[in-house]
């Protein structure tokens, strides 16, 4: 992934918070992520003279990786210095910084294409506390996961964003103050809908998913969640909304 790790996933939610006014120290902290990675974020994923738009950020990082392989090789004793600051717990952005000779995705590479490295490493990428380790999501066990349909069943109209009405929901969790936060951004408009939740169940991410959308009811033609337990109830959407989840 580009950068420091960041997920399309986690560039929705950057668009996101960013319609609702926050500013990148907030989001930073929001996502976990140190501030100079969502300055970068936005400074390269955004069009020119255009605000930071989810979608184009996820087409231009991955223009990006694809092309990443065309430079010159690294030279082996650069790799040598990058594994003795892995072994002194600098995370890959550091290091990057550091050495200013590679890439943060040459580093992740680097080390997830090969599977012994990986593991001889894996312990110097988990310090616990630290900016750049995802926070675990709390166990939910109410609700039906079990028919889930995958977001490789979207159909293809719905990614090309040609008509309205396709919605993509999600969650952010503070890890700092425990904030939790339910999402759901139109893939065509942009309009973002967001609403608090107090105990991120997947009973009360379901009540308040009908509420933001109930006004918007006649606009709603599908639902895309990803796999969170909190999205359990998606079925009682599909009923009340009307629609495909």
């Amino acid at each position: 992934m580009y950068y420091n790790h960041l997920s399309r996933k986690e560039r929705y939610q950057i668009f996101v918070l960013l319609q609702a006014g926050k500013n990148k120290k907030e989001i930073a902290q929001l996502l976990n992520r140190h501030p100079s990675t969502i300055s970068r974020e936005i400074k390269r994923n955004s069009k020119p003279n255009q605000a930071y738009q989810a979608h184009d950020a996820v087409t231009l990082a991955r223009k990006r990786r694809k092309n990443s392989g065309n430079g010159k090789p690294i030279a082996s004793s650069v790799w040598r210095q990058v594994e003795k600051y892995l072994m002194l717990y600098y995370s890959p952005e550091q290091i990057a910084a550091r050495l200013k000779k590679v890439s943060v995705q040459s580093i992740y590479n680097y080390l997830y294409q090969n599977k012994a490295r990986y593991e001889q490493f894996k312990p110097y990428l988990r310090r616990k506390g630290k900016a750049y380790r995802h926070c675990k999501a709390p166990s939910i066990k109410e609700g039906d996961r079990r028919y889930k349909r995958s977001i490789k069943q979207r159909p293809s109209y719905v990614e090309s964003r040609k008509t309205r009405g396709h919605w993509e929901g999600d969650t952010i969790i503070s890890r700092k103050d425990k904030q939790a936060l339910v999402t759901l951004v139109e893939r065509k408009t942009g309009l973002v809908l967001i609403g608090r939740l107090n105990q991120r169940t997947a009973s009360e991410t379901r009540d308040m998913i009908i509420k933001l959308l109930t006004p918007f009811k006649k606009m709603v033609k599908s639902i895309t969640f990803d796999n969170g337990t909190e999205f359990n109830y998606h079925h009682a959407i599909e009923h009340y909304l009307n629609t495909t989840v």
